[in-house]
């Protein structure tokens, strides 16, 4: 008994730790762009046990925040975490081309994507991640009340 409430004592920690770095994660990069981070905060949105770099069995966690670059649209962006790491951070369609403000040099070209804290486009993290019978299902139509 005391060895699970320690192993979920850990994983509770572990969790508000992981959720601390999402949140830092989307802040910065909502800063970056000039967007408006809404809510304060990013939900949790799904875990998975897979392996890092090394070859050790680590957890990916993502989590989920919204966002407005207008005060109008509200938008969606994701932190994915490794352990405690930020593995990337994406955004909507089109909000990565946003330009930053004046006072700030234009950055660097962005590098191929393989370290940590790479901006990836939203639709395009969507469709490597969809189950593979979905990803040849035709689109569904929208009936217009904004259901599929």
């Amino acid at each position: 008994m005391i060895a699970i409430a320690a192993a979920v004592a850990w994983f509770w920690q572990s969790s508000l730790a992981a959720r601390e770095s999402a949140n830092r994660a989307a802040a910065e990069a909502c800063e970056r762009l000039s967007l408006q981070l809404l809510d304060g905060t990013v939900a949790f949105a799904r875990m998975a046990i897979v392996r890092n770099g090394a070859g050790h069995l680590a957890l990916r966690r993502t989590y989920v925040f919204d966002y407005t670059a207008d005060s109008i649209a509200r938008r969606q962006g994701f932190v994915v975490l490794l352990s405690q790491q930020v593995e990337s951070v994406g955004y909507a369609p089109g909000e990565a081309s946003r330009a930053l403000p004046v006072d700030e040099p234009p950055p660097a070209p962005p590098p191929t994507p393989r370290g940590p804290s790479n901006v990836l486009n939203l639709e395009d993290w969507r469709t490597r991640h969809r189950k593979p019978q979905e990803r040849h299902a035709p689109p569904r139509e929208d009936r217009g009340d904004g259901r599929q």
